[in-house]
């Protein structure tokens, strides 16, 4: 039987929640935060519901006290529809997730479920510290020394992670590291390319399909159920189309997928890490992306550099590719070195790594000289 603190001045959303709670949850009452931490004192909740605007003492100040506490239970934030924004900086400080009055209680259940599932899976982990996944992430400037250190912090979270950047700035590469340094390592990471599927059939690669859905359709799973207790990893989720934006919301919200040709729910505990190379607050403006996806998204914003913003990284990684791309021991001169400095790499560091391969064709002895290099 999961336990349930339920922490809400709403004498009604009390009554409410014990008429639809099924018998396997135990609801637990506070009416106030100080009620709740009184409560707290004796009682052990797998999971605490804590209200945002409370009398007193506020949820957010509740929250944390809550998550001092090495021990503590996760926290899922309630809110009105106007306090989304002051939910997401509530779960980076700590909160689990967040619902919306009125309840839901298809996507209360499933937040309920998965955060006891990660609560279990993060206790039998405990703290995972990989530090070739950081060591991956090539660079001494301070401004990838910050995304090291975002990275660092945001891997043992299970809230969703933004990333962001141009083509070429290495998300991907930040991604994996987020999952490795992370309790679901070894979980499964799926990555998809938003923009490399057609949006008729990215539905199906998202949920899966059930035989007879369409012609020749199989039952197959999506990446969702393909990712579950690991993380998915949607790249370029800019590029979906608001159609399939509103599906996606459904599933972050409830953590159930349905295939498309069914209609069983399956509960999926999966991280979603998302990356885009376009601005989506002015999406959002032109109503092309939607502003509660947004916000399910991009609670953890990691934004990554330009490569020409980091000109003291650029040596170090043209001696990673020349290590990674041949067995030759291969030497920068400084003439050569100077050039790539020199160079503005609109294409990032996607682009370094192909100059560099090119390099290697035409160079001669042991140095890679300015005149290997062509852009």
């Amino acid at each position: 039987m999961i336990s349930v603190l339920f922490i809400d001045d709403d004498v009604q959303a009390h009554k409410t929640l014990r008429m639809i709670m099924p018998n396997t949850f135990r609801l637990v009452s506070a009416f106030s935060a100080e009620h709740g931490e009184e409560i707290l004192k004796t009682e052990k909740p797998d999971v605490i519901l804590l209200d945002i605007n409370l009398p007193g003492k506020s949820g957010l100040e509740l929250l944390k006290t809550i998550t001092l506490s090495p021990v503590a239970p996760p926290v899922v934030m309630i809110s009105a529809e106007d306090d989304v924004s002051v939910v997401v900086a509530a779960i980076r400080n700590g909160a689990f997730d967040y619902v919306v009055k009125p309840f839901d209680y298809k996507k209360l259940e499933g937040t309920i479920f998965c955060a006891v599932e990660n609560t279990r899976l993060y206790s039998n982990k405990g703290s995972i510290k990989d530090s070739g996944a950081l060591n991956a992430i090539v660079g001494e400037s301070p401004a990838i020394q910050n995304v090291k250190e975002l990275v660092t912090k945001c891997s043992g979270s299970t809230s969703s992670v933004c990333i962001t950047g141009k083509s070429g700035t290495g998300k991907e590469l930040v991604a994996e590291a987020l999952h490795k340094l992370s309790p679901r390592c070894d979980g499964p990471f799926i990555a998809i390319n938003c923009g490399a599927i057609p949006q008729n059939i990215i539905e199906s690669e998202l949920f899966g399909t059930q035989r007879g859905a369409f012609t020749d359709a199989q039952t197959r799973k999506g990446s969702f159920e393909s990712a579950h207790n690991g993380t998915l990893f949607l790249d370029e989720i800019g590029e979906m189309s608001l159609d399939a934006q509103v599906k996606l919301l459904r599933v972050l919200e409830e953590k159930k997928v349905v295939r498309i040709g069914s209609s069983t729910p399956i509960p999926v505990n999966v991280r979603v890490i998302c990356a885009t190379n376009k601005d989506l607050q002015s999406m959002i403006a032109n109503r092309e992306f939607r502003q509660d996806l947004y916000y399910r998204i991009s609670v953890l914003p990691i934004s990554l550099p330009d490569l020409k913003d980091r000109p003291e990284d650029i040596p170090l990684l043209a001696f990673y590719f020349i290590d990674l791309l041949s067995d030759e021991v291969k030497k920068l001169s400084d003439d050569a070195t100077q050039k790539l400095v020199s160079y503005p790499w609109p294409g990032n560091i996607r682009e370094l790594k192909n100059v560099v391969e090119r390099a290697l064709i035409y160079a001669n002895g042991d140095f890679i000289r300015a005149s290997d290099i062509v852009f």
